[in-house]
């Protein structure tokens, strides 16, 4: 029973700290954890290679290269494109609101956010808020398991 409660012990403050470092920082957390895991796959690459996995040395060390290199290209274009969408999406059930013959202010309320959901994800600052929703939701994840965990 002791080593269940360490692990949630743990797994608590791995979570608090994820949660507070997302929190705090934002993209800047993923930022650093893409450019770790180009790091890891180009390590992982060079000491395939050392030990002359040629194939799998050779397509570890491409990935990590392209994480680090294109990695924020791509999921920048990704998050352009998906808050262009949402926009769209948005923008149609607005329209769609406003071809009924009764309308309720209330249904109007829903579309309109969905369009600001989607242009502040195509060109503000999206990313950074939904991280920062993460991020408490981690750490007071963190915080009710550690609780639970000293409980017991």
């Amino acid at each position: 029973m002791a080593k269940k409660t360490n692990s949630e012990l743990f797994s608590s403050l791995l979570f608090i700290i994820i949660g507070v470092l997302l929190a705090i920082f934002r993209s800047g957390t993923l930022n650093l954890a893409m450019t770790i895991a180009g790091i890891i796959f180009v390590v992982s690459g060079a000491l395939d290679l050392i030990k002359k996995n040629w194939t799998s040395g050779a397509v570890s060390l491409v990935i990590g290269i392209a994480i680090i290199v294109l990695g924020w290209i791509a999921a920048a274009i990704v998050i352009l494109v998906l808050g262009i969408l949402i926009a769209i999406k948005g923008i149609v059930a607005f329209i769609d609101v406003l071809k009924k013959s009764q309308k309720n202010a209330l249904e109007l309320v829903f579309p309109i956010l969905t369009v600001v959901v989607g242009l502040l994800l195509a060109f503000g600052n999206g990313v950074d808020i939904a991280i920062l929703i993460v991020g408490v939701l981690l750490a007071i994840d963190g915080v009710i398991g550690l609780i639970g965990a000293l409980k017991k």
